[in-house]
């Protein structure tokens, strides 16, 4: 196999690293603006000497984003070139496109390593999907929210102090929007979730919530319920036939298997009618653990493995979050406006426990009184099962 490597940053270097000591798997060019003492001779700034190379017929896009991600994956698989990525970005909003084109070629589009890093997840997600109905998914699917939110309840620390360390740590980026506003976990809940129930599911479907407005005053409460918090993801079959979908902060038991998912680990449960609840942990990000995941897609396609693996879902997710409820931690300076249970008063308002409620309505209530008060925070709470 020869490949064109799209991307020489902490991904990159780490699968070349990789595929150094292998003798199946060749780089033959790189799509890279810096350049790297060593690497010149395979290094390029222009796409097109990957694409028309007749003898390429794999490309890893580890470049992220959306574009010119998007751009290259679809001139790639229009060339008859397999593809391997691990960009959750670009294939959750052009999920079908990708999926379809690659079908449509007679290529592959792997996207193991978009989803939980080195953890096997959307790889026996896939197999599992073929065999059995499945019917939920739910857990910590981004290491560096969940690296803050365990310091913060470990070391009783302060968010911003804790965020600053993580990135010069380098576990966050410069930019952690994409992080601590719940995006990134989001289109990792759109990618597992149209697997799961083969209905691709809208990014703009998925009511989100992160932890930017976590304050050490709110994870004292946290204690003093007995309970720690983690931004989880959730996705799950209705009655009806249409999915719920929702990333938010929620507060699980001290004794819950989330609570004892420490620093930038991640862990994801899928539930079936048959296989019950399997749960999957490890190291969801990070250089080696996805470069990892980027060669076992690469491995599957050397190796002949099916592409029928690789499920299409039909048509559109009908998202329903009206039948998901649970009772809310809420800190506000604005009046709640539903039926609470007032903890305490607290620096920037005060903080308070709903009746259970909606999803849907919560996500629209916190949306309504942001107006008022726009570092509100919320969190769904899970009482023991």
């Amino acid at each position: 196999m020869k490949i064109g490597l799209l991307g020489l940053g902490t991904i990159g270097s780490g699968i070349y690293e990789h595929l150094k000591a292998r003798d199946d798997i060749e780089v033959v060019k790189i799509l890279e603006l810096l350049r790297h003492p060593g690497l010149e001779h395979l290094e390029t700034s222009d796409f097109n000497e990957i694409l028309s190379d007749p003898e390429i017929d794999t490309v890893v896009e580890l470049i992220g984003g959306m574009e010119p991600a998007h751009t290259f994956t679809v001139q790639a698989l229009k060339a008859g070139k397999n593809v391997v990525s691990a960009n959750k970005l670009m294939l959750s909003h052009h999920m079908e496109e990708i999926l379809t084109l690659a079908r449509d070629m007679g290529v592959q589009y792997r996207y193991d390593a978009s989803v939980g890093g080195s953890i096997p997840f959307l790889y026996n997600l896939m197999r599992y999907r073929g065999a059995d109905t499945l019917t939920g998914i739910c857990g910590i699917v981004n290491g560096t929210t969940n690296l803050i939110l365990d310091v913060m309840q470990r070391e009783g620390r302060a968010f911003d102090d804790v965020l600053a360390e993580a990135q010069k740590l380098g576990y966050a980026e410069a930019n952690p929007s994409a992080d601590v506003d719940g995006v990134d976990a989001m289109c990792k809940l759109c990618i597992a979730s149209a697997v799961a129930y083969q209905k691709y599911v809208r990014p703009e479907d998925i009511a989100t919530e992160g932890i930017r407005h976590i304050r050490a005053g709110d994870i004292i409460f946290f204690g003093q319920m007995n309970k720690v918090c983690r931004l989880l993801v959730n996705s799950a079959l209705n009655t009806d036939g249409s999915i719920r979908a929702y990333v938010e902060p929620t507060l699980v038991p001290n004794d819950s298997t989330e609570a004892a998912v420490h620093m930038n680990n991640n862990t994801i449960s899928v539930t079936g009618e048959y296989c019950g609840t399997h749960t999957f942990q490890g190291q969801g990000a990070g250089k080696h653990p996805t470069a990892f995941a980027v060669e076992l897609g690469l491995r599957d396609i050397l190796d002949g493995v099916s592409p029928r693996l690789n499920p299409i879902p039909e048509g559109n997710a009908d998202v329903d979050n009206r039948q998901a409820r649970h009772a809310y931690y809420l800190r506000t300076a604005a009046h709640p406006g539903v039926p609470v249970r007032k903890l305490s008063d607290t620096e920037g308002g005060a903080a308070y426990v709903t009746e259970p409620m909606s999803v849907a309505d919560m996500h629209a209530l916190a949306a309504q009184l942001r107006e008022k008060d726009p570092r509100l925070f919320f969190a769904g709470v899970r009482e023991k099962e």
